[in-house]
């Protein structure tokens, strides 16, 4: 059938029957072999017409769908997904729909896919949303958007909704591995002079996702996913060095919870779990300095109140507070530089933490570098 006949018979269906056989017609078009131009633009004009409805038949733009078609669209494609066998034929349709350009457009209808996906969970969905992070990049913004938008749905506006998440990482490593890089980059995070921390609930989950199994931060890179053929893959990144941030910064901007204690030895555990390789790819010597300015700030506070005569008291805690924070930090450099999974440059990596406090760990990590190298 030519590309408008295709159409033609689309045409004639109601919504959403419509929807159903167009990603039938699409995943023909653009799955098993490498696609012509002719066949992508076809399948990008079904996409755009019978799958969003987001333009008529002579392609000017349409309303929005209500939310009843909406509700409708998504169980049409939480189905299809679901009733795909092949992974590479999936993720080539699934990025096909929701490809990077058209996430403003189409963001509330993949969030929506997405959190029904953890909800049952249903690892179809879910697989093929962890290749849909590795191909934008999973410290992207869209990605980001895409993980507020889980810890809405589950963290946020559902009483106990992160109880459902427990065995999410066994389900979907990949894509908790993606979706913990991503959350790493929201909190913690000076964003135009305000810095928010994790809710209890969220900082639960990952806390349990990671004591479970120290090999989930680094899933997505030892396991990726399946891309369309010619589809080139942003650099994965592994959530280690973002989530340890948290819990270097916890003391200091007072988040007194065990979580950050426990989170960080499940964490210091994940880096010896690390295997070598060269080069190594895991920890990125630039995320790992993200903690010093705040650090360093930290510091000089210390010495303004000192200054103004603060009680001892409230200096003593203030020391309390950076001391445990340095006690992470140099005990996550040590323990990443011994496994040799940092990259990038170390050298600067040990230049920034020699503007810190003096600190007896640190100083022998720096040593210890300055030694070997």
């Amino acid at each position: 059938m030519s590309g408008q006949e295709i159409k033609s018979s689309l045409r004639k269906m109601d919504f959403p029957q419509c929807t159903q056989e167009a990603l039938n017609k699409i995943g023909q078009l653009i799955c098993g072999k490498v696609p012509s131009l002719k066949q992508m633009d076809l399948a990008l004009d079904l996409i755009s017409e019978f799958v969003f409805c987001e333009v008529d038949k002579r392609g000017n733009k349409i309303a929005p769908l209500n939310p009843l078609k909406e509700l409708q669209l998504i169980e049409v494609l939480f189905d299809y997904f679901n009733g795909i066998q092949t992974e590479s034929h999936r993720n080539t349709v699934f990025l096909s729909i929701f490809s990077g350009t058209t996430f403003a457009l189409r963001s509330v209808i993949l969030s929506r896919l997405i959190s029904i996906a953890i909800g049952m969970p249903s690892e179809p969905v879910l697989v093929s949303a962890s290749a849909w992070m590795q191909q934008l990049g999973n410290t992207s913004i869209n990605c980001n958007k895409l993980a507020e938008s889980v810890i809405r749905d589950y963290f946020v506006l559902v009483p106990n909704g992160a109880q459902r998440l427990n065995l999410l990482s066994n389900c979907a490593p990949q894509f908790v591995a993606n979706f913990l890089t991503a959350i790493s980059e929201i909190y913690f995070t000076d964003i135009k002079g305000t810095i928010n921390f994790p809710p209890e609930s969220l900082l639960n989950a990952v806390t349990n996702w990671i004591e479970g199994n120290y090999k989930l931060c680094i899933a997505a890179q030892q396991n990726p996913s399946v891309l369309p053929p010619g589809a080139i893959a942003m650099e994965t990144t592994t959530p280690i060095a973002g989530l340890l941030k948290w819990c270097i910064l916890a003391p200091i901007f007072n988040q007194n919870s065990n979580l950050y204690s426990r989170l960080h030895l499940a964490l210091l555990n994940s880096l010896l779990e690390i295997p070598i390789v060269s080069p190594p790819r895991a920890v990125s010597a630039k995320h790992l300095t993200t903690s010093v300015g705040y650090l360093c700030r930290f510091t000089m506070d210390i010495k303004t109140r000192r200054k103004k005569d603060d009680t001892d008291t409230i200096i003593f805690d203030l020391n309390e507070m950076l001391i445990l924070a340095l006690d992470r930090y140099a005990q996550a450099v040590q323990v990443a530089l011994s496994v040799k999974c940092v990259y990038g440059n170390i050298g600067d990596l040990i230049s920034q933490l020699c503007q810190l406090p003096q600190h007896k760990i640190l100083s022998i990590v720096i040593c210890s570098h300055q030694v070997n190298k």
